[in-house]
């Protein structure tokens, strides 16, 4: 399954953009599995990530989670970027074993959390903008071009006891080694619009 990131001119107008449900939840046995949506773009200067989750009352440890490998053909890094529900906000870079934060390469997203509700119930959600330049920092090169295609998954993540769940946009193979690690991505193609 391949997902298109629209490239964009200017500033992202979010509701022209496709949407990415996260609702695979592998395993989870219960019937709490918050819905979770994603958009993606990027324009000349910045890679865009708009994550939120339909929860009326988040834990503390609710995260939305994006795990992007850039340049899949030359590197096994990718960039890890998680938002708690209470606004903060987490940048690695994973390498196997290794994680070095993004804040080492010199250059940081920006991060809007916000909170609402509409017909569908509360929510709360994250946007980041990532600067072009972290992915040059990161891989030493920018390769996002219409036709490129990287590879990663969003997760929607909880660990608090009472509401402990895992999520993908990506259904996942349980039977894999780090089944919510590299062996869960998939392709993301950047398009032009």
């Amino acid at each position: 399954m391949e997902w298109k990131i629209s490239i964009i001119q200017g500033q992202p107008v979010w509701d022209a953009l496709p949407v990415g449900k996260i609702i695979y939840y592998p395993m989870e046995k219960r019937d709490y599995r918050p819905f979770a949506q994603a958009r993606l773009c990027v324009n000349k200067t910045h890679f865009f990530l708009r994550l939120w989750a339909f929860e009326t009352h988040p834990s503390d440890q609710s995260v939305l989670m994006a795990r992007l490998n850039f340049d899949p053909e030359r590197s096994g890094k990718f960039l890890e970027l998680t938002a708690d529900s209470r606004g903060g906000l987490d940048c690695t870079v994973r390498d196997g074993a290794d994680k070095t934060p993004l804040a080492a390469y010199g250059v940081l997203p920006q991060m809007h959390s916000y909170w609402g509700e509409d017909l569908e119930g509360e929510y709360w959600g994250v946007m980041i903008s990532l600067p072009r330049d972290a992915i040059r920092a990161v891989y030493g090169e920018d390769p996002i071009r219409p036709g490129y295609v990287m590879r990663g998954n969003l997760y929607k993540q909880d660990n608090a006891q009472a509401t402990r769940h895992l999520g993908s946009l990506f259904p996942i193979d349980l039977e894999r080694e780090d089944p919510f690690g590299p062996a869960s991505f998939q392709p993301m193609e950047f398009v032009p619009y």
